[in-house]
């Protein structure tokens, strides 16, 4: 029987606080991430190095709040073992979380599944809409790990977006009436839905990325599952860059909502299915805290997935489903 090895794509995060810097650095030498014009792309390196001196302090301090490190990287592996149990009887299935910026990298965990007897490869990226800067950035670093161990980058089945499969919806729909109830029951006034999804530059949605158009239906579909009366408004979170971003941003957003007087709101982290740094700290704290400070009494958030059994089952049916044909990227 052949062995199939399973790829759950993931950004990764800084594990302590030592490498918070590191991390930073990473991220913004990725061209697939950050984009610089052609005559300055020269400058790639020393500018990733300068900007990860200078925002390190005040991001270490975030992450101190939230622990000392991100829980992103144990979370993926958490998932990709209970991915590998729910697959037990349906093949020989090794999964392994693959990091685009922190260990384990996809490069460790395709050398591991070459350790391990993997024969074939099914990559599945953890951003259920897909953008050249998330999936697209993890693509192109699969593509260099495909070359250094030998593996035809044509023969890797990719799976790279799902934020419009029925189960997901479902599953997202049914975590966030349950919070919308315990919302009801906490303050008389309704509660108002601010679905928050990860902002883009608005120059990779005029070259082409599909992700504010998979978000938007993403958002169709949630709206179609929740009940007619639930207001909803959807807003776009961590802007990392002076450039334009795709408005309107989630902070403006809950300040705006508390100054005309909504009192009860709920934020649904939506593109989101791991904890991290912008659901720990970013909507947990700074955001709670200017939603109060803008009038809002009470705040809450929908969680997200990290090792939720419906997580698991959706991601069983994507690899049964979509990870038989080779060299198929996965579309809803």
């Amino acid at each position: 029987m052949k062995r199939i090895g399973v790829l759950l794509l993931q950004m990764g995060g800084p594990r302590s606080l030592e490498e918070v810097e590191p991390y930073i650095q990473t991220l913004f030498a990725d061209p697939n991430l950050v984009r610089l014009p052609a005559p300055i792309s020269w400058f790639r390196g020393p500018l990733s190095r300068l900007v990860a001196k200078r925002r390190a302090p005040e991001v270490r301090e975030q992450y101190a709040k939230i622990g000392g490190g991100s829980p992103n990287n144990d979370t993926t592996i958490a998932q990709a073992a209970a991915l590998e149990e729910a697959l037990h009887d349906d093949g020989d299935f090794r999964c392994y979380a693959a990091m685009a910026y922190t260990p384990p990298t996809i490069l460790d965990a395709m050398r591991r599944g070459q350790d391990d007897g993997v024969t074939e490869w099914i990559t599945l990226s953890m951003f259920p809409q897909y953008s050249t800067a998330s999936t697209g950035a993890s693509f192109a670093d699969l593509e260099k790990a495909c070359a250094e161990v030998g593996v035809a980058s044509s023969s890797v089945t990719r799976i790279a977006r799902w934020g419009g499969r029925e189960d997901y919806l479902d599953a997202v729909a049914a975590m966030t009436m349950a919070t919308l109830e315990e919302a009801k029951a906490a303050h008389p006034m309704k509660p108002h839905l601010v679905l928050s999804a990860h902002g883009l530059p608005v120059s990779y949605v005029k070259s082409g990325d599909s992700y504010v158009d998979e978000v938007e239906e993403s958002v169709a579909g949630l709206r179609a599952r929740l009940p007619q009366d639930q207001v909803t408004t959807l807003a776009y979170q961590s802007r990392a860059t002076p450039v334009k971003w795709v408005e309107p941003a989630t902070i403006d957003t809950l300040k705006r909502l508390g100054q005309e007087g909504e009192k009860n709101l709920v934020v649904l982290p939506l593109s989101f299915v791991n904890d991290h740094i912008e659901t720990l700290f970013e909507i947990d704290m700074m955001l709670r805290d200017d939603a109060i400070e803008a009038g809002v009494e009470h705040y809450a958030r929908v969680p997200v997935f990290n090792v939720d059994p419906r997580l698991t089952a959706i991601l069983r049916s994507l690899v049964l489903e979509e990870g038989r044909l080779p060299s198929k990227e996965s579309r809803t």
